[in-house]
């Protein structure tokens, strides 16, 4: 994403907005088209709203992972705004399944006691989403 915004950002300084009073036409993904689809389409490569775009692609509230690191004897709370079924799936990290949750629950509350120490990536995928969270159990 943030070689994207330096691209955009060269872009901008090589290739003014306006080039003898004509409007450049730059090409652009479709779910930025999703996303900005209400302004012009100089201002869908603006610098501010390219920034904008990171900041709404940081702040993915569907899934919470508490606490993060967790000890091996504490358990690890989940929750997730999505309803439906839902499969977690945890990597070492060289790859490995290490473990596997499926559940309906919107929170719920694990052991991570049968984990080994070390840094673990946790997947998870349902209907609507999916999407990783590092996981570290000490």
């Amino acid at each position: 994403m943030r070689i994207t915004l330096i691209l955009c950002f060269v872009i901008q300084l090589v290739f003014p907005a306006t080039v003898n009073s004509e409007k450049m036409i730059v090409p652009h993904t479709k779910s930025f088209a999703q996303i900005q689809s209400n302004t012009s389409d100089i201002d869908k490569w603006s610098l501010e709203s390219m920034l904008s775009l990171y900041a709404k692609a940081q702040d993915d509230d569907s899934l919470k992972v508490y606490p993060n690191p967790v000890n091996k004897k504490d358990m690890l709370n989940i929750s997730m705004g999505d309803k439906g079924k839902k499969v977690l799936s945890f990597y070492d990290i060289t790859g490995k399944m290490v473990k596997v949750v499926e559940t309906e629950r919107q929170t719920f509350a694990f052991s991570v006691a049968d984990m080994g120490v070390g840094v673990y990536i946790l997947n998870v995928k349902s209907a609507n989403f999916q999407t990783t969270k590092k996981v570290i159990v000490k």
